[in-house]
This record gives structure tokens, sequence and C-alpha cells, in this order.
């Protein structure tokens, strides 16, 4: 050991002299040559010079995939059994609340066995859903049909306007002692939560995630269009933008056409936020996916106007909540019970309550919900990856979209180039709105329902 200390004490000795010498003449080629890879530290250990790293691109990086853009709307969740236009207008007008009540915590809630859950009271809730509920009516009787999203602007924009509406107000035992700017001002959140009550299947269904993998050849009232899909991911990302919030498309994940290769911007991995589980008389917290903007699978879906499963976390900010993050709830977990996990100076891990949420957040009405796409938390990336990827895509096609959108249309015509590449619209019943969409942008309808579209077809 002193032998190896002595010689490693010289060998550094003379280093430093040599070294010196460089600092005093232009050239030394002597210690250049003698002294230039030896380590400056420690003489006795050997660096080892690493191989540079091979860097596989991912698919979410600077590498430019080929994609194709899907737009969607109510019409592809009809053959499994959603309500469409004026079947779920008819569903909120018949609507009488026997069925559901609300909760002290603004929810709206229902029982196993179907029938009216009782809580032993009226809560102001169930006071506000008899107003939406006559609202309606009147809504239906004056102007002559019911629209639910004309309603939501209705409500939202002109009613105040309306003398009559304040007399309905006054009229009826709404258990409240509120002004006619105030109940309507409270209608969103009931009127959210209805709309979010009738999205169900034709089996009564509104979450998968009970379900097992679907294999194939055949899934009804969708082969054909499943196969287009399967064949146009063999060589494309698929770019999924879809105006409904259902559940029904994240469905087909578990099938033999997507296996597993859906993302949708949100991830659990990391998350600090959670939601309250009760199942057998005890409590858990579950983990919740939040928005993080990353795809990097074969099919990317946006939900343009939020989800039936989307809602926000407020972060308190002294005497202000402030929006902090999109989440996602599942199934058996409300959105009154949302926790983030904040681990304390003295590195204790707590878990703080967002207590003002407690309903889904999605977008509805004609043009109140137009004046969303620019909320920055979630709908604003959502749209701009929306005008993105029309910029990109190979191909557009459109499905079971009716054409009332005129933002959405006015996007479209500004950022896919119509007039060089292809546009299709699969629709068996295209309506006049749609028709002039075809018109505007020079889209190939193709009318056929979508159990039996075809390759072909869009070729």
């Amino acid at each position: 050991m002193k032998l190896k200390y002595k010689r490693a004490k010289r060998i550094r000795n003379e280093q430093k002299r040599h070294r010196r010498n460089l600092k005093r003449q232009s050239k030394c080629s002597y210690c250049k040559a003698r002294f230039k890879n030896l380590p400056s530290q420690n003489p006795i250990i050997k660096k080892k010079k690493l191989k540079p790293k091979r860097i596989i691109p991912k698919e979410n990086s600077q590498v430019k995939q080929k994609s194709i853009s899907l737009l969607i709307g109510a019409g592809f969740s009809a053959p499994i059994g959603y309500p469409v236009g004026n079947k779920l207008n008819q569903l909120l007008i018949e609507c009488d609340g026997s069925k559901f009540s609300f909760h002290s915590d603004g929810s709206l809630i229902t029982s196993k066995d179907g029938n009216k859950p009782n809580i032993g009271y009226k809560t102001s809730y169930d006071f506000e859903f008899d107003f939406c509920r006559d609202l309606m009516q009147y809504f239906n009787s004056t102007r002559g049909y019911f629209d639910y999203e004309e309603f939501y602007d209705f409500f939202n924009l002109q009613a105040k306007e309306e003398p009559e509406v304040e007399k309905l107000l006054k009229s009826g035992n709404y258990g409240t002692e509120k002004n006619v700017d105030q109940m309507l001002f409270s209608l969103k959140n009931i009127y959210s939560q209805l709309v979010s009550y009738y999205l169900k299947d034709g089996e009564g269904k509104s979450w998968y995630d009970d379900e097992g993998h679907m294999g194939g050849p055949i899934w009804p009232g969708y082969t054909g269009t499943l196969n287009c899909l399967k064949s146009w991911s063999s060589e494309h990302i698929i770019n999924v933008h879809t105006l409904n919030h259902d559940l029904f498309f994240e469905r087909l994940n578990y099938s033999d056409w997507i296996q597993g290769e859906l993302c949708d911007g949100f991830e659990e991995n990391g998350s600090p936020y959670y939601g309250e589980l009760i199942s057998n008389g005890r409590t858990y917290r579950s983990r919740l996916e939040r928005y993080t903007g990353n795809y990097n699978k074969k099919f990317r879906l946006y939900k343009l106007h939020g989800s039936k499963d989307y809602g926000i976390h407020y972060e308190p900010n002294g005497a202000i909540l402030t929006p902090e993050k999109y989440v996602k709830t599942r199934f058996g977990i409300g959105f009154s019970e949302l926790y983030k996990e904040i681990k304390t100076k003295s590195g204790e891990i707590k878990y703080d309550r967002c207590w003002i949420n407690y309903h889904a957040d999605f977008l509805t009405g004609t043009t109140s919900k137009i004046e969303r796409y620019a909320e920055p938390l979630l709908f604003k990336t959502l749209f701009q990856h929306f005008k993105s990827n029309l910029n990109e895509a190979e191909k557009l096609i459109i499905i079971g979209y009716g054409g009332k959108d005129s933002e959405i249309n006015q996007i479209i015509s500004d950022h896919f180039d119509y007039k060089d590449k292809l546009v299709y619209i699969l629709d068996p019943y295209p309506s006049n709105l749609l028709n002039n969409l075809k018109e505007r942008i020079g889209a190939k309808l193709i009318n056929k329902q979508l159990e039996f579209a075809e390759i072909k077809d869009f070729e």
C-alpha cells in the first residue's frame, strides 16, 4: 500500500510541475504526450470511456408520422342505443324526477331498485330541479319545440330578460328566497347532471369498466367501421375527435380492433389526485388519472366537449379556490369527494379535499359552449390539437355528426386542406346542415350504416 501511495504522490507532483510548464510555454509536446490521458484526481482509478447511447425516437417525438383525423358525433353511439337528438330532447321534456333525487351536497343520486331515493327531506337542489323542469315546459310551450342545447343557452343567457320567467318563479313553490338571477345560475349544475343521467346505452349502461375484452370478428352495429380503423392504424396514427360525452369509444379499447392502443391525454402514474370509493361499508381512496396532454399510442382520443367522467380539481389559494387540473373519475366515485395528496414540510402525507365540485364538467349549448373553447385548463389545448391534427392529416373522416356546430365547421374549413385532400362523411341519413357542410368542403358522402362500411368506400 505504501509503494502505491508513494507512486501516486510522485505522479501527481510530476503532473503539477509539467502543467506549470505548459502555462509558461506555448507548447510542451512532452507534457501533452506524457500526461494528456492521466486522471486529474486519482491516478490509480482508470476512467471508463462510455459509448454514446442510441436514441430511439418515440411516437410522441418530433418524428412526423402519417395520420388520419376522425370527427365523430352522437350518431356514432346510436347503434348501441345512446339517445340521439330528438330522443334526448324527448327524455328531458318528459322528465318528472320520479327516478332520482338530489343529495344535500348537490349531486344527483339514484337507488339500486330504480325507485326515487328517500333521504327524509327535500333539499334545496330538489327545488332547483323543480324549477328547471317547469322552465323546460315553459320553453317547449312558448317555442313550440324543445332542443336541449338551445334550452341551455336560453336559461344561461336569455331567460332573465323574459318577465314570464320571473312570474314562473314567484308563482311556484320552489322553497327558496333566491331571485331569478340566482335561480337561473343554479340551473347549470342541475341541468348538466340531468343530461349526464340520460347518457345510457340500450341496456341502461354508461360505464364499461366491468366488461371484458371484445373478440372479433363481429361487433354488431360497428363491424365494418372497426375493421377500417384497424386497417388504417397499421400505417397511420388515428386522431379521433369526438363531440360526445359518453364513454363508448373508450369501451372499444378493450377489443380485437383497438387492442389497448387508445390514449386520451390522461395518465394515472404519478397522479396526486384521489377519489373516495365506498364498498361494503368500507371507504378507500382510489388514485385518479389527471390530464397531462401526453398522447403516445396509435389511437388518440380528444373529447372536444368534455366527458361525463371529466371534472375539475380546485386548488385553495387563501379564501379563493382556483381551477387547477382536470381529473377523470371512476365508477362509484363522485366528484364531491376529490382529494389531492400533499406532502408537508415535515414529510407527512395529508389529503386536501376539493369540496366545491360535485358533478362532471362538459360543454353543451349552441353558443355557450363556444365561449369555453378558449379555456386554458383543458379545452384550449384540445382544440389546438384538433387544428394541428387537421393540418397534418392525410384524410378527414366524419361519422355521426349532424353539422350543427358552426365553430367546428369553421375550424374544419380553416385548418383542413380539403382542396387537395380527401374528406369522407359516413352517414346513412344526412341532415340538411350536414349536406351544406358536405358541399362547403367538397366531401364524399357514404350512405351506409357503420356496420357496413368498407375500406374501398374511403379510397
